[in-house]
């Protein structure tokens, strides 16, 4: 089950700054025999409160600044029969840099840093993209991430480092 809802603040005119909220409600447990997208079995079972705020401002027509700040409270377990639930508390921190470089190409750099509670951790990553506009509305971009974790607080497997095809 997994349910959420958020808030955009993007107003039509005078868009410096742009805003999104979100709360997501997850409840996974798969099956001991459910496969995942990587072909295991292995992957957790969960339920979390995922909570998330992201902003961006324009400084000028060709840089723009973003953060994002994310917090999980939940629990997981190892899909094994008997396993006992876990705490699984996180704070994901994200800071932003998108740059218009020519008329069609963007590129992006983010630096991260995702903090677990119950081990007492900290991971940091980075992550470099380069974006090609597909019109007005859409572009399509290639990338790096440099660390092990995404920015969704929904993914309890840290295996997420290595090439990536975003389009938006």
């Amino acid at each position: 089950v997994e349910g959420s809802f958020g808030f955009a603040y993007r107003p039509t005119t005078g868009d410096r700054f742009n805003g999104l909220a979100k709360y997501t409600y997850l409840y996974d447990l798969p099956g001991a025999d459910q496969v995942s997208v990587d072909g295991t079995t292995s992957g957790p079972a969960q339920r979390s409160h995922i909570a998330s705020i992201d902003g961006s401002y324009d400084l000028t027509n060709k840089l723009t600044l973003g953060a994002k700040y994310g917090v999980r409270i939940g629990e997981s377990r190892d899909r094994a029969t008997g396993s006992e639930w876990e705490s699984a508390i996180a704070q994901l921190g994200i800071l932003r840099a998108d740059f218009h470089i020519v008329h069609q190409w963007d590129a992006l750099l983010e630096a991260r840093a995702l903090w677990a509670t119950e081990t007492g951790t900290i991971d940091y990553g980075a992550l470099a993209a380069v974006y090609r506009h597909l019109g007005d509305n859409m572009k399509l971009g290639v990338g790096y991430n440099f660390g092990i974790f995404s920015d969704d607080l929904r993914d309890l497997v840290h295996d997420d480092q290595g090439v990536f095809i975003n389009l938006i």
